[in-house]
């Protein structure tokens, strides 16, 4: 069986015993694992843990308390460039420092049968952090749970409102014609400024930047509690925002909404600066959930 092995495992996240004790400090508030299964997607960031991993954390620990699904359909950009631009992997295993987690090959198959622009893909994903990094939050709690959970990750390439409604009903239609508990997480990180992106669109104090990166995010994040696929697009392209996942986050929220979502929460928010306290490159990161 094929597997997909880590790339960045000691880099963006520990590779050892850290892993775990890095892992037990961002759930040491954890309770218990949930049945109600409002929540019908998340978002969470994909930078170093040491920057946002407290901020996924915080996604995770929302679907655990809610009740873990079967599978995760897990949306993140292609920042390598290979492969297909809508590559969804299509079967195997996916390893990490916990161990391996099972792909979702006939949820994988089905939904690229019913999109019109997806393709079963594994090049897209080989060096691709964005998917990698959420695995060991999803291999912690069900390992808690003692419950197996599988993953459909996509890579994508392209990112606009036509990828965001063709895959989200794409999965919507997949999960209900296989008749499959499914979450879906989209992998984003927000704002990136800085000399280091080649981005600096507005200039401000070191001690004020924080406040106006957060206001250029909450821009979008508001339009994206809204349910607002089509105002998000237009706040990123009106203010040149560098989101990096947002094809992901209209997915969610498209998937969310035919799966009966009616509210979202913002659950953490902050920025790379809060730990690194430079400004040559800030990097804005947000929880979120979708609930019934």
């Amino acid at each position: 069986m094929e597997v997909r092995y880590p790339a960045v495992a000691g880099s963006f996240y520990p590779s050892g015993e850290d892993l775990l004790l890095m892992l037990g400090e961002f759930f040491s508030d954890l309770g218990e694992e949930g049945s109600e299964r409002r929540i019908t997607a998340g978002v969470a960031p994909h930078a170093g843990y040491v920057f946002s991993g407290y901020t996924a954390s915080r996604t995770y620990r929302a679907i655990f308390e809610d009740g873990l699904p079967e599978t995760f359909v897990i949306l993140g950009p292609n920042h390598t460039g290979l492969g297909s631009p809508i590559a969804v992997y299509p079967s195997g295993k996916w390893r990490t420092p916990l161990g391996d987690v099972d792909v979702d090959s006939e949820m994988a198959k089905a939904i690229a049968k019913l999109s019109g622009i997806a393709d079963l893909d594994e090049l897209a994903h080989k060096y691709e952090h964005s998917i990698e990094v959420q695995l060991p939050f999803i291999q912690y709690l069900s390992e808690l749970a003692g419950k197996e959970v599988r993953i459909v990750p996509i890579a994508l390439g392209i990112q606009d409102e036509e990828v965001s409604e063709d895959l989200g009903k794409a999965i919507f239609e997949a999960s209900k014609e296989l008749g499959r508990d499914v979450v879906v997480i989209a992998s984003t990180d927000f704002m990136h400024y800085g000399a280091m992106y080649g981005y600096v669109p507005f200039r401000a104090r070191a001690d004020e930047l924080p406040h106006r990166i957060k206001e250029w995010d909450f821009r979008v994040i508001r339009r994206i509690l809204d349910f607002d696929v089509g105002g998000m697009f237009r706040e990123l392209r009106e203010m040149g925002h560098t989101m990096c996942g947002p094809g992901g986050v209209g997915t969610a929220v498209v998937y969310s909404r035919l799966a009966g979502a009616l509210e979202a929460e913002l659950l953490h928010y902050t920025t790379s600066f809060e730990v690194s306290r430079s400004t040559d490159a800030i990097v804005g990161y947000a929880s979120i959930v979708f609930k019934r």
